[in-house]
């Protein structure tokens, strides 16, 4: 019976392995738990399509501080890899009580978005929304700041990177909290971390591609682009270590905060960390 289970559990590993992934690094949760205007949230839907007609669903949350005529800017915002937007937005709109404005997208097969999930899917999608940010940003002579949290820090520096060079002089800031480093080292960290799939730790991981991994994009990032990078060494999904990694390979301007408590992506949940984000942005203005 145990060889039998041992045989199913790496037959689903190596099945996922080869349909792109998708499977393992992505949990998307289909329909939506809820609407930002039923907690009394002001919200607009932004509706997007791929390059192959997939729909893609968003909001964008308009600042909340009245005695300013105009925002101080605009956050696109890249959620993790569970659930979906109805559950994440709230992680970042409290922001909008500072004067800023936040974009959420929900990649392929996440809340109403169409399609299913794949690395390369996932970052067209991701590219997708940053050109609809860059629009809405320059129609009202904002500066944009990209944000990314869990994998969608890891997509976040991948997208800047990969962006145009026009692109690019569009974004202010780039924020990448309790991102990976790489798909295939994250990967490889996870399969050693059992006895049942240590042994195959590597030859699994070969087969994930490793195009997207942040810190194979490191250096085509805009040199005077400042970066923010935020983890926990608490976190016990992503080691602390992925975002030293990072920080460490790139250049100023940079900054690295590190919290020694708090679990995966709760450093913006507190009073403490949200005040040194707002500091950090009111710095790049």
């Amino acid at each position: 019976m145990v060889k039998i289970l041992l045989k199913s559990l790496l037959a689903l590993l190596m099945l996922g392995l080869l349909q792109g992934c998708g499977s393992l690094f992505y949990w998307p949760e289909e329909g939506l738990r809820g609407t930002p205007d039923q907690l009394g949230i002001e919200y607009q839907p932004v509706n997007l399509k791929t390059a192959n007609g997939l729909n893609l669903h968003g909001w964008w949350f308009p600042s909340r501080v009245e005695e300013s005529p105009k925002p101080k800017g605009l956050i696109y915002y890249l959620h993790g890899n569970a659930e979906n937007i109805s559950t994440h937005f709230m992680g970042m709109t409290w922001i909008t009580n500072h004067g800023w404005e936040v974009f959420i997208l929900d990649y392929r097969s996440y809340g109403i978005s169409e399609g299913k999930p794949s690395i390369a899917g996932v970052h067209h999608d991701a590219y997708m929304g940053l050109k609809w940010a860059i629009t809405k940003a320059k129609e009202q002579q904002l500066p944009l700041v990209v944000l990314g949290q869990s994998i969608g820090g890891a997509t976040a520096v991948t997208l800047v990177a990969n962006a145009t060079a026009e692109e690019q002089q569009q974004i202010s800031g780039l924020v990448v909290d309790s991102a990976f480093s790489g798909y295939q080292r994250i990967a490889r960290e996870k399969l050693s971390s059992s006895w049942v799939t240590w042994a195959f730790q590597y030859p699994l991981s070969w087969t994930i591609t490793d195009r997207y991994s942040p810190e194979k994009q490191l250096n085509k990032l805009p040199a005077d682009l400042p970066l923010l990078f935020l983890h926990s060494c608490a976190d016990q999904v992503i080691p602390c270590s992925h975002s030293q990694r990072l920080y460490q390979q790139v250049q100023e301007p940079k900054t690295y905060l590190e919290a020694q408590e708090g679990r995966h992506t709760e450093m913006l949940s507190q009073l403490k960390w949200r005040r040194k984000l707002v500091a950090w942005l009111e710095a790049l203005l």
